[in-house]
Parts: structure tokens; sequence; C-alpha cells
């Protein structure tokens, strides 16, 4: 009998919601089959047996969070007993309690990495400020879950701790959702593993208020659950907006020398997105300070460009990053960001290629959008928005001449990249494409 287990999405995923499952209990399954989704903190992702034989044995259904390397299924022979002892996981019942032990090479999971800062005891680092504050309200910061850059614990998650009463379990997610919501932990009873209280505690705690408090639904009106994403969007879209102090530049650029190189014959084909997007690589090379990140106590400029391009998909919006793009080739820039759209786009997106990002790009001119703005996809501190490329009359020398012009926005947070310094990367990103330099 094998174990499928609920697989380690990298360091920063500790738990996962089933959010559907492909087979049911009898189906003939192989190595490589997905069997079921699930829902990380960012994003949908499916996931492939491990093993071949017939489903016997579904441990966690839909709609339920459980740690990582959680044992969610069993498949066997058709006539292989099953273990003693089964059944799902329990708000009480750690995760090696689902299943009973089974010998054989799945059984013995391997050990969680541990997280990049940490200690060799697996805990987190704690910033100055937050182990001050946690001294002064006599709260241990090592039984915190940090929210900051690789788990770090910030002043901030030792102020909401002592908010709610300090022993009160919780998830990263799920406080920063009771925050955001002005929410008070302190009576939530928790249903994740240990009593933990999750993000959907909080979600349906907001429910319950939102319907005690609602009016009776009026003909006409279509009430339109809220997808896990959805949630997750909301979430983090409100945890930006709130705590990152926007500011806005906008430039229009003239794409004529972009229009002229993408006409050329080139061998490959290069969409105006791959042109933004390998422009912006560049300039972010010359400006380290808008590719940075606020930790708090301090500022982290980052050596490697990860640019992340924004995705719009049916259920919300994911943004695949491009590793070291200040690396690549306009070719090599344009196949990878071809190739994380199309994953996107069927869901086969995996944590790597969604984490990690240190600007973003969000281009919504194929909707026949002229400009807009766009909030930060935290942790950057900047994010650009591509409006459409339209042909408008300019004055050149005293002539009226027409010429593509394409609008971009740059949303700041100001407590990294002052204005000066953002209006001088908006010149040089700008120079770069309208000087054609590829």
């Amino acid at each position: 009998m094998h174990e499928i287990l609920l697989p380690k999405m990298g360091n920063s995923v500790e738990e996962a919601e089933i959010v559907k499952w492909f087979k049911k209990e009898g189906d003939a399954v192989e190595t490589g089959d997905p069997l079921f989704s699930i829902q990380t903190d960012k994003a949908e992702v499916e996931c492939e047996s491990t093993a071949s034989g017939i489903l016997r044995k579904i441990l966690v259904p839909e709609g339920v969070e459980v740690p990582v390397l959680t044992v969610v299924a069993l498949v066997g022979d058709a006539d292989e007993a099953l273990p003693d002892n089964m059944g799902a996981p329990s708000a009480s019942a750690p995760a090696a309690q689902v299943s009973a032990p089974i010998a054989g090479p799945a059984a013995a999971a391997p050990a969680a990495p541990v997280s990049p800062g940490t200690g060799a005891t697996g805990k987190s680092p704690v910033s100055p400020r937050a182990r001050k504050a946690a001294e002064a309200l006599g709260i241990n910061p090592a039984t915190l879950s940090g929210s900051g850059v690789g788990g770090r614990v910030m002043e901030q998650d030792v102020l909401a701790s002592a908010r709610s009463g300090g022993a009160v379990k919780i998830t990263p997610t799920a406080r920063r959702m009771a925050e955001n919501a002005g929410l008070s932990v302190a009576q939530l009873s928790g249903t994740g593993i240990g009593g933990k209280i999750t993000k959907a505690d909080i979600a349906r705690s907001l429910e319950q208020g939102i319907a005690q408090a609602a009016p009776e639904a009026k003909e006409g009106i279509r009430t339109v659950p809220l997808s896990p994403m959805r949630r997750i969007i909301a979430d983090r879209m409100c945890a930006s907006k709130y705590s990152a102090p926007h500011y806005y530049i906008t430039v229009e650029v003239d794409m004529s020398a972009a229009k002229n190189f993408r006409a050329a014959n080139r061998g490959f084909k290069v969409s105006y997105n791959d042109l933004v997007l390998f422009a912006t690589a560049r300039a972010l090379r010359s400006f380290p300070a808008v590719n940075a990140r606020w930790c708090g106590d301090f500022i982290e400029e980052l050596s490697e460009v990860n640019l992340g391009m924004a995705v719009a998909l049916p259920t919300g919006l994911i943004v695949p990053v491009i590793r070291n793009a200040h690396l690549l080739s306009l070719e090599g820039l344009s196949s990878t960001a071809k190739a994380l759209a199309e994953k996107a786009q069927t869901g086969k997106l995996l944590p790597d290629d969604y984490q990690g990002n240190s600007f973003t790009v969000s281009n919504l001119g194929a909707f026949g959008v002229d400009q807009f703005t766009a909030i930060i996809n935290q942790p950057d501190s900047a994010i650009l928005a591509v409006g459409q490329m339209k042909d408008r009359a300019v004055v050149i020398d005293g002539g009226i001449h027409i010429r593509p012009v394409m609008k971009l926005t740059l949303s700041s947070d100001h407590r990294v990249i002052d204005g000066a310094v953002a209006a001088q990367f908006m010149s040089h990103l700008k120079s770069i494409l309208e000087e054609g330099a590829f």
C-alpha cells in the first residue's frame, strides 16, 4: 500500500487546502496522473499521483486544509487490506496520526527543510524591534509565526499576538486577514491541526458576521461565493494597499523604434510585452534601489532581477516569475514568458514558478486600456502598469506627427523608493524603449 502525501511546495508553503479530487475511491491511477488539486496561499496547483494502482482510500476530503507531507490518500492493489486506525485529520490530531504507518519506502517522509535565515533548531529569526516588544509584553517570540522575509518575526507579529491574547494559535495568513478586517480572534475556535485558526476559520467568521448584518436578498441579485483564490487576492491587495504608501509616476513612450524592431525578421516572434519586460529588466540593473524590498528594520537591494508578470485567469490573477531576467537574451526571455503564461493558463504552475519576485509588470493593453495604476505585488516595492500602444498626434520640432505611443505607470512604495529615484528609473526605461536598444 502506497501513501500519497500532500507535497512540499517550497519552503514558504506550510499548509494547503485540497480543492478537488480528480479520482474517486476505486478508480485506477497511474504514476504521474493528476490526482487532486490544492490551494496554497497563492495559487491552485494540480498534484500528481506518486504511485500506480487502485485509489483505495481518500483520507482528506475536499475543502480541508492540512500541513504539507500529510498522508491524504492510499493507493494499492484491489484486494490489498487497508491498514487499521485510518481517518481524516482532526483539529487535535497531528498529521502523523492520519493513517497507520505502512512498511515500505513511502513510509519515511522527507524532513521539511529549514527556511533560510533560521538556526539549527528551526526557530525563525527575530528582528530587534520585535524582540524588544516581545520582552516588554512578556511574549516568547519563538512561539510566533513570522511574516517577514524568510519567516522573520517582525514587531507587527508580536503586537498582533498581544492583541489576540498571546496564546492563540493562528496561521500567518489568517492573522493578516483578521487584522485587515479588524476581527478579534480571541474567541474563535480553530479547525486546523492542534486547534490552530486557519484562513478558512477567519473567512467563515466574516461570512457569518456579514450574513447577520446583511438585508434580505433582493430579486435580480446574484450572490457569488468567494473562491479560495479570490479570498487570497483580496487579502493580499488589502494588506499591500494598507501597509505600503503608494505613489504613481506616468510617462508616455514613443514606440516607433520598438515597432520597427519587432517588424524586422529576426528568426523568432517577439511581442511588445516581451520588449517591455526585457527593457524593464535592463533598467532595473541600473537602479537596484527599485529592485528592492522593505524588511521592517532594513531594506534589501537584490542583485537578481526576478521579474513577475501578471497573468489573468478565469478565477483571478497570478504572477509567475521570470528568474534572473537580467541574464536572459530577448529570445530567452520571450520563450520563458510564453512557457510560464501557458503553465498559468493550464494550472501547471508550481510554487517555485510564482515565488521570489523582485519587481512586477502588469499589462492591460491587450484589453484596450490606455492607462491604469496597479497595486504593488508585495514583497516588491514597485509595479509597472502597461497600457495599450495607440497612434497619437504628437508635436516634434514644431510639427505634428503621428506616433505609436504607450503609457507606462510606475506604482512605488515610498518607504523604499523616493520620487526622484522613481522618475530617473522611468526616464531610463523610456530611453531604452525609444532607442530600440534591445
